[in-house]
């Protein structure tokens, strides 16, 4: 039923019902009840695109159930970009007919027809994307920009280097790294390496020995060395890790500056499980690494990074990086809005081998600026 407003009382969204298999706790509904009742700080959006993150299935999996409950069913996602059909009393700063891009990354929801959410999680679209690119963007994108230069200072002539350049958080990170003018180097796998020359448009040498030039990006191969023993002694201020694992930090001592930083957004374990034993582990060895940077200055910082998520951020990456065309995001694969379609992008994201972001189209005309 189509109500006075154009807006529906029934949306197509999908419903988690617990935690689980993919297969056996997500499904998408044509029946749930649109969101709205509107308190005076949130707005209404009508998704036309979303994407999906490794937090997403983290979360299925039930890795997060020690800090993120839900009722069930929950609609899950947190990455959308849409179109403003509804505004609280108070809301400012979008009007009915905006174009959005958002991170729903508290209470999620994205995986809908509509989305309620205050307007602090929401930013207006980039002009120059289209809904299918502009919803790749905020968590993935957000995260590298405060790895990068909230924790990181990363400045012109900065030496970051990044360990899993193709991946989401990886590919933002070197294109905002280099849009300031970083010296810029990174891994990836042989079957990636590739997709960094065509989709990431990005100039790729592999020779650590040879001179680079600020649009060069080096790339050391994973599978094959260790980047700790190819760029040892070489004096890099940030180890910027978007793949986790204790192996990114024992390498990256060996090429960080006295007092260089090493930030993580996953950590030791890269299943990102939250339990009570992960909690003290995780915890002794960010005690032992803060203690000896403070002790010892000449030791590198380690620092996890956790995303905030924040508007003003978005309008900044928006207005001075994505409409700049400095950064653009690296779409792999679009799924139709329907179980079939809902399951294998969670697959495909689980299975480490997308070669940029997955997309949820849940609109057919996404590719309305």
């Amino acid at each position: 039923m189509i109500t006075q407003t154009g807006i529906p009382d029934r949306m197509k969204a999908a419903q988690q019902h617990g935690f689980g298999p993919i297969n056996e706790v997500l499904t998408v509904a044509s029946d749930v009840p649109v969101p709205r009742n509107l308190k005076s700080d949130q707005i209404l959006v009508r998704v036309h695109a979303a994407s999906i993150n490794p937090i997403d299935w983290k979360t299925l999996n039930g890795n997060l159930s020690l800090i993120k409950k839900y009722s069930w069913p929950h609609i899950p996602g947190f990455d959308c970009s849409g179109i403003v059909v509804d505004i609280g009393p108070s809301v400012k700063r979008f009007r009915i007919g905006d174009c959005v891009y958002g991170d729903l990354i508290d209470d999620g929801g994205s995986y809908a027809e509509y989305v309620r959410a205050s307007e602090k999680v929401f930013a207006l679209k980039p002009k120059n994307l289209s809904h299918i690119e502009a919803a790749a963007c905020p968590l993935a994108c957000e995260t590298s920009y405060q790895a990068l230069f909230q924790y990181g200072k990363v400045t012109k002539d900065s030496k970051v280097f990044i360990c899993g350049g193709s991946t989401a958080t990886g590919l933002f990170g070197i294109q905002l790294a280099k849009a300031v003018g970083a010296h810029v180097a990174t891994t990836c796998s042989e079957r990636n390496l590739d997709m960094l020359k065509t989709k990431g448009k990005l100039n790729i040498v592999q020779n650590p020995e040879l001179d680079q030039s600020l649009n060069d990006v080096l790339v050391i191969n994973y599978q094959e060395k260790d980047f700790g023993t190819e760029l040892s002694g070489q004096n890099y201020d940030i180890v910027y890790d978007c793949t986790g694992g204790y192996q990114q930090w024992s390498s990256a001592q060996r090429i960080l500056k006295p007092g260089g930083k090493f930030i993580t957004i996953v950590g030791d374990d890269k299943t990102s499980e939250i339990n009570f034993k992960s909690i003290a582990s995780m915890g002794s060895s960010m005690v032992n690494r803060k203690f000896w940077s403070v002790v010892s200055p000449s030791q590198p910082s380690y620092t996890l990074v956790l995303i905030r998520v924040s508007s003003q951020e978005l309008d900044l990456l928006r207005t001075n990086y994505f409409e700049t065309d400095m950064v653009k995001p690296v779409i792999d694969e679009i799924f139709e809005f329907d179980t079939h379609g809902l399951h294998s992008m969670y697959e495909k994201s689980k299975s480490g081998k997308a070669q940029g972001k997955l997309i949820l189209k849940v609109v057919d005309d996404t590719d309305e600026q």
